[in-house]
């Protein structure tokens, strides 16, 4: 497959049938689709260039935030947990 054709690829079989003219909850569907198929996000990404220093710092920043929210829930499960003995009894 021609790299042209791997760029569509994600449009294959995305087809809306509109029923009684409701246009606007075809383009509900639509926009679902695209959400969740993460094209609208590729698309913002790939609108202008990144210079390959800016695209490593953007993953750096990306990867240190998802591994403080990882440890910021773990935290906050633990202090939610009602069976938790107080630590500072009166």
């Amino acid at each position: 497959m021609s790299t042209t054709k791997m760029r569509h690829f994600r449009f294959v079989s995305r087809t809306v049938f509109v029923k009684n003219n409701n246009i606007e909850k075809g383009l509900q569907v639509v926009n679902r689709m695209m959400k969740d198929g993460s094209i609208t996000a590729a698309i913002r990404k790939n609108r202008e260039y990144m210079k390959p220093c800016e695209e490593r710092s953007l993953v750096d920043r990306m990867r240190a935030k998802r591994i403080y929210g990882e440890g910021m829930s773990k935290k906050v499960d633990f202090l939610m947990r009602k069976s938790r003995t107080n630590p500072h009894p009166r």
